[in-house]
């Protein structure tokens, strides 16, 4: 259970505390009463169709602890954007993060400059960037992808000049990859989707999003971003 919360904290940006205290509040119902939610986080079934159209199944949320984890802290994270409008629901529930780290002004003008040369929209370019390196330009995975966008060698070879630690580089080679994924694969959510896993995996998947948890929580975190991001 521990693992799926970090897994979730580090997916979303919610702190594990938060998850935590919403866990233990969905475990403790009252004597005689009925539960709160669906799932370990007490998901209000209000959600669940939402849920469903953001990449998260609906009957795995239901069935695998994980995946009910996965899917109450993006609703966190979603939630944290409309706090104070009292328009989401179970509002007042959550204690909330903030669910965007603060974005360079450089790198939202070298995000427009992308979009005008890719039609690729700016706040998407910056959703990943915020996703993948959390806006650090000097980011280095544990299997080697680089930089602000997270470019393995090889794909940065096709769209990257340059380094991939120069985070205007970066931006524009993330914006013509983006754009190249969205053209081959026909959505944004699935150009997302092929980000993280590669196209060919969305092809194999039936033009889905591939059965991994790790992309199945990307997406939609991606997605959250953007339109925090957008607003």
């Amino acid at each position: 259970m521990l693992a799926c919360v970090t897994e979730a904290s580090t997916a979303y940006h919610v702190p594990v505390p938060a998850i935590e205290r919403v866990l233990e509040a969905a475990a403790h119902t009252r004597p005689g009463m009925p539960s709160t939610g669906i799932g370990p986080m007490g998901i209000p079934a209000t959600w669940m169709p939402v849920l469903g159209a953001y990449g998260f199944s609906t009957a795995t949320v239901r069935k695998d602890a994980c995946w009910g984890i996965a899917a109450g802290a993006w609703i966190l994270a979603v939630e944290r954007m409309y706090e104070g409008q009292n328009r989401m629901p179970g509002a007042g529930r959550f204690v909330y993060p903030s669910a965007l780290p603060s974005i360079p002004q450089r790198m939202t003008r070298w995000a427009n400059q992308a979009s005008a040369a890719t039609d690729v929209p700016a706040a998407l370019i910056l959703a990943v960037a915020a996703q993948e390196s959390g806006f650090h330009p000097d980011a280095v995975s544990p299997v080697g992808a680089q930089g602000l966008m997270q470019f393995m060698p090889a794909t940065w070879a096709r769209y990257g000049h340059g380094s991939p630690f120069n985070s205007k580089a970066a931006i524009f080679a993330g914006a013509a990859y983006l754009r190249h994924l969205a053209l081959k694969l026909h959505s944004w959510p699935l150009a997302l989707a092929g980000y993280n896993a590669g196209g060919q995996a969305v092809v194999n998947a039936g033009y889905r999003v591939p059965p991994y948890r790790q992309t199945q929580n990307y997406v939609p975190a991606v997605l959250a971003k953007y339109r925090a991001i957008a607003r």
